[in-house]
């Protein structure tokens, strides 16, 4: 390989991405873009949501803890008159759920709190009445953080009582749950998802940048002049990949700048690692480029092969966006294949957990071997020759 014709191939390369807007475009601004929709269009967070309580028994008790669930931060209470005109909101949309404490709540309340005699004369044994709570089921997860929130609030009115009679907490269990949150303290979901949107976007850049420019030298007519010298088709495809690689190397430090200084997003692992997997995974996203680049030889068909195939399979089948233990089996099997799988495990441990090396090896010997695989692919299907074009 004469690398004075590969270094001139690529300042070549370097000059047109300079002259062509596109590449900058595609390289730095559509990162942005995608970053701020990822940050602030997806959220898996509930942070407030609109109940309905009905209290159908108007006492102290009842209005203890009508407070006690108005002062949690999670829940935004509306009090309803009767259940029908809280069935109304939740189908308006306007509530997620409703609480309803019976009208005979204070009088099961005072009859179940017992006093043993002997030695356990002391203390007491509170058990409550059933309050009945429903929820939309349309929408699973918030139905469940609503009637997780309410079992929170009125939790919360327990432990209130039994800090005013200590002796009580003998009539419980004797249990008690302390959670500890460990890598994400703060549970925020674009903690995870700015990291993991890093394959998404590396991706789709690393596709549709190279899907262009086989197919623009054919467009051009340029191909044929480069196949007519002396460059062989292994210093051609090394003076791409070299610099659309370079180029995108640029693209990943603007968006890891980005999500560490203005999205506030930790970053617990080693930069090192964080270059050299991302390295393997945009050498493979290059490669595919590069083959959906020469097979349509056709800009506009590259452009939306690469967009398709390579932008959905990395959203639905990486694990950002869906557990990949909660798909069916041969989902499961099918993500084997996803290199953007393997890039999300190793990007969101590195920001969140640290550098855990054999998650950071593993997965950078399967993205390792995807680019080789790519590479060779590529080599094959490239003409070496104006005949065999």
């Amino acid at each position: 390989m004469n690398w004075r014709i590969v270094s001139a191939l690529v300042k070549k390369e370097m000059f047109q991405i300079v002259r062509d807007p596109s590449s900058i475009l595609i390289a730095f601004i559509l990162p942005v873009i995608l970053l701020f929709l990822f940050g602030f269009g997806i959220n898996f967070d509930t942070n407030t949501v609109k109940i309905g309580i009905i209290i159908g028994d108007k006492t102290p008790e009842t209005i203890e803890i009508l407070d006690t669930i108005r002062h949690s931060r999670f829940l935004d209470v509306k009090v309803f008159n009767s259940r029908k005109e809280a069935e109304y909101a939740m189908l308006a949309g306007k509530i997620r759920g409703f609480a309803i404490i019976p009208n005979d709540f204070t009088k099961k309340l005072k009859s179940k709190t017992k006093k043993p005699t002997g030695q356990n004369a002391a203390s007491r044994v509170y058990t409550y009445p059933e309050i009945q709570v429903i929820t939309d089921g349309s929408e699973p997860n918030t139905a469940k953080f609503v009637s997780s929130y309410i079992q929170g609030a009125l939790g919360v009115y327990g432990a209130i009582n039994i800090q005013k009679s200590p002796k009580s907490i003998r009539g419980g269990s004797g249990i008690q749950v302390i959670e500890r949150f460990w890598y994400n303290p703060a549970l925020k979901s674009t903690y995870f998802i700015l990291p993991g949107s890093l394959a998404i976007i590396m991706t789709m850049i690393g596709t549709v940048l190279t899907a262009l420019v086989i197919a623009r030298e054919w467009e051009r007519g340029t191909m044929e002049a480069i196949l007519t010298t002396k460059a062989t088709k292994g210093e051609f495809l090394f003076a791409k990949y070299i610099s659309y690689f370079l180029l995108s190397m640029a693209s990943i430090l603007f968006c890891l700048v980005l999500i560490i200084f203005v999205f506030r997003v930790p970053f617990y692992g080693s930069f090192f690692a964080f270059m050299a997997v991302s390295a393997f995974f945009m050498l493979g996203a290059l490669g595919f480029g590069f083959f959906v680049s020469t097979i349509s030889k056709d800009q506009f068909i590259a452009s939306q092969i690469a967009g398709v195939v390579g932008f959905m399979p990395s959203m639905m089948l990486s694990g950002l966006i869906y557990e990949i233990n909660s798909m069916p089996l041969f989902l499961r099997i099918l993500t084997i294949f996803i290199p953007a799988r393997y890039y999300v495990s190793s990007i969101s441990s590195l920001f969140l957990s640290g550098t855990i090396l054999p998650v950071i090896i593993r997965d950078s010997v399967f993205l390792g071997i995807f680019a080789l695989l790519m590479f060779i692919l590529v080599y094959k299907i490239t003409p070496n020759r104006l005949e065999a074009a």
